[in-house]
């Protein structure tokens, strides 16, 4: 208790008061308010006691929205996943420094770039009207941006970027010596794929798949603005609705059901996210 104390007293526990107050007011108590909601389940006005009742009906009343999400979010990253890793693997072959720190730099920001504005991009080149799609002529092979198929285009902006920034380290890593030994015992580049290459790297490409499905999973903005309001039916589109379409404690409790229901998705994505790339580092290390 003394060196608690002692360390609450010190001058980086003053510096860092500022953005304790801001995690607590911003991320902890919503996240305390929400749990309290989800498991509050009202029998009358007056009335209301602890449990899971608003969870019971999530897979009858959400079902198409779980199922729609479960779909986008496993093709998507799926497709972004093998994309990533062939880029990352290729530019990890060139190996050049330079290159690599290019590539984490671009990855990073297109990683994180998404929203309202990536919508709109796609809605000026890939809408029904857009430039990409008029001269292209996709109508014509019944492509349309505001179905689960243009949702999964659409997802390959981010999607993408964060695989090679996720898988890059670990093709780089992988060491020259290991493909000589293969080769001076007389293998090939199937064997050395089979036997090392891929048994070493497969940790942080199934972590990497696993962060992108939640990724998928958790995108709002850019599903809101290009599918619109009841538009299609995906789990944050949905608790979206119920918190603004004026339901009253009934619509607020089945949101922040679901709303806990994706943090636990999302805590089980990046806990098996971390275990497998600690897996994976203990040979590239």
């Amino acid at each position: 208790m003394a060196s608690l104390g002692r360390a609450l007293l010190s001058p980086a526990a003053t510096a860092l008061a500022p953005l304790g107050l801001i995690l607590a007011a911003f991320f902890i108590l919503p996240l305390v308010s929400m749990a309290i909601l989800a498991f509050t389940v009202e029998t009358s006005r007056t009335e209301s006691h602890l449990g899971f009742g608003n969870f019971a009906g999530l897979s009858s009343s959400h079902g198409r929205a779980l199922m729609n999400s479960v779909l986008v979010s496993g093709v998507g990253s799926l497709i972004a996943a093998i994309v990533g890793a062939l880029t990352a693997l290729c530019i990890a072959q060139i190996r050049s420094k330079r290159l690599d720190s290019i590539t984490a730099v671009f990855s990073s920001v297109l990683a994180n770039d998404g929203g309202a504005p990536l919508a709109f991009s796609f809605i000026v080149t890939l809408g029904n009207t857009g430039i990409v799609f008029t001269a292209l002529g996709l109508d014509r092979l019944g492509f349309s941006l505001y179905t689960w198929q243009g949702l999964v285009a659409m997802y390959q902006a981010f999607l993408i970027p964060t695989m090679i920034m996720v898988t890059l380290p670990t093709f780089a890593g992988l060491r020259r010596e290991w493909s000589e030994a293969n080769t001076s015992l007389g293998g090939t580049g199937w064997t050395f794929w089979r036997r090392v290459g891929f048994p070493v790297a497969w940790p942080s490409l199934l972590g990497g798949w696993v962060l992108l499905f939640g990724s998928a999973y958790a995108t709002h903005a850019s599903a809101a603005v290009l599918m619109g309001a009841g538009g299609f039916q995906l789990i944050p589109l949905n608790i979206a609705a119920q918190l603004s379409s004026g339901t009253g404690r009934g619509g607020e409790a089945s949101a922040m059901a679901l709303g806990v229901s994706m943090i636990v998705i999302a805590i089980a994505t990046l806990v098996l996210f971390s275990r497998l790339q600690r897996r994976s580092a203990k040979w590239l290390s």
